[in-house]
């Protein structure tokens, strides 16, 4: 039986430090890509395209990418060819296109339908970006819709959110990714910024709760895709507002399942409603002791006082001496009525106009002598002490 209960103790070990692994591992922190310097930039080479933010569709519009020039003036490395076109629409499906390998003469097609709106950014065969650029395009009627693909028939992998208009500095904007095949990756562009940032979810999460560090005043949109690099529909737009400061101490962005996410608030709201209960509890429990202690005090004192106000010191013999006074004789005792019987209650002390009475112990009484013969104790009960 010993052998038997120790296998199965340590085998609940196991299960439980395995269970800690495991927890730890699907709960690890979101993985955010480190992006790299831009080391580059981009623009459209039509001056007339470069003014507007309207976009025909269908057209081909060409590109340039140049090196950036750094604080001193000097000229930042080139794009490593070739370059992708990646598109992000607004509630629509993302798309990376082929747009050549000479940085002075790319060319991009605007296979959206009209009335879309995109965010727009080129990175080259590293994934270095050369940023996301300012403004939000308008795809406008062009001279042909030929080039626009059919319409997904199959939008289950999408992504959804629970903000769809403005989200505040530091605000957790939590996006939910539905279909595909895990594990995801959430990529978060915002306007006229150099990078887009990377979110890698783990093999079983499916919710990103994003801390917002945008500066107020911008505009941003999250895009998911899955494992085969296929997008989800969907992609949520926001505008940023709020506070300057974006430090948003002590908040982490993290992934995790959805139902973790529901087992959480569960368990917060379930325990939030035993605490309560606790709390109610604990506090009458602890009102019922101090009215116990109270009454208990009150007991003791009452008994006490009873005990001091019936107590007596009974005196076992009387008889005369010979000079006619009475002898008196007590209990000796050691506690407080003897001392005061000694002291107070000596009917020579209190009630004789003579010669000082006279006392003695003998076998284990106190006598009390009076001269007066018309003078004897009184029997008890006594009065009471002061």
């Amino acid at each position: 039986m010993p052998a038997l209960r120790q296998s199965m103790t340590r085998t609940d070990l196991g299960l439980v430090l395995w269970t800690v692994l495991l927890a730890i591992i699907l709960s690890v922190e979101a993985q955010i890509d480190e992006p790299k310097p831009q080391t580059w930039e981009w623009q459209f080479s039509v001056s007339a395209q470069t003014a507007s933010t309207s976009l025909p569709s269908c057209a081909t519009l060409a590109l340039t990418a140049n090196p950036r020039a750094a604080a001193n003036g000097t000229l930042l490395a080139d794009g490593i060819p070739p370059f992708y076109m990646t598109a992000f629409p607004v509630n629509g499906i993302p798309s990376v296109a082929f747009i050549g390998t000479n940085e002075s003469d790319l060319t991009w097609t605007v296979k959206y339908p009209v009335g879309t709106k995109l965010l727009l950014g080129l990175v080259d065969s590293h994934g270095t970006s050369g940023g996301i650029d300012t403004p939000l395009y308008t795809v406008s009627a062009g001279e042909t819709s030929d080039c626009l693909p059919s319409p997904p028939s199959d939008t289950s992998f999408k992504i959804t959110t629970n903000v769809t208009d403005a989200l505040d500095t530091c605000q957790p904007w939590g996006l939910t990714v539905e279909g595909g095949t895990p594990p995801y990756h959430v990529t978060i562009a915002t306007l006229n910024s150099p990078n887009i940032t990377n979110i890698t979810f783990g093999t079983m999460d499916s919710v990103l709760t994003y801390i917002n560090r945008t500066p107020p005043g911008n505009q941003m949109i999250a895009t998911a895709s899955d494992v085969s690099g296929r997008w989800a529909s969907g992609n949520p737009f926001v505008r940023t507002q709020g506070a300057q400061d974006i430090d948003c101490i002590g908040l982490v962005t993290t992934t995790h399942g959805i139902e973790d996410e529901n087992s959480t608030s569960q368990e917060h709201h379930s325990l939030s409603h035993r605490t309560k209960i606790w709390i109610i509890v604990g506090a009458a429990l602890g009102a019922v002791l101090i009215v116990g202690a109270i009454f208990a005090v009150f007991i003791l004192r009452r008994r006490r006082k009873e005990s001091l106000e019936t107590s007596e010191i009974t005196p076992f013999s009387r008889e005369s001496n010979a000079s006619g006074g009475n002898i008196v004789a007590y209990p000796l005792e050691s506690s407080l009525y003897a001392a005061r019987a000694t002291s107070k209650i000596a009917p020579s002390s209190r009630f004789s106009t003579g010669p000082e009475s006279s006392s003695s112990i003998t076998g284990g009484t106190m006598v009390f002598a009076s001269p007066h013969p018309d003078l004897a104790e009184l029997p008890p009960p006594y009065p009471k002490w002061p």
